[in-house]
């Protein structure tokens, strides 16, 4: 069963793109479709507007779940 949680530590993807640079909007196009609770927490740390270091750690992070949701060679399609 797929439900929408609203909370206050998960990010709207809309709200996100709106002021996001071209690699931020990119990994966040990425995670489009992906039900997995933890996609709503990446967001929200990519709306937190992250360092270099910060976006670094979050590439590997969206890598590493869009692979478990979606396999390898979609993760990595995703973020061509």
């Amino acid at each position: 069963m797929l439900q929408y949680i609203d909370s206050p530590e998960f990010a709207d993807p809309a709200a996100v793109l709106a002021g996001a640079n071209p690699e931020t909007a990119r990994l966040v196009r990425a995670m489009e479709g992906c039900c997995h609770p933890k996609a709503g927490r990446l967001l929200a740390r990519l709306a937190a507007q992250p360092d270099a270091e910060a976006l670094a750690a979050l590439r590997a992070d969206v890598l590493d779940l869009l692979t478990l949701s979606f396999g390898k060679a979609e993760a990595l399609r995703r973020l061509q």
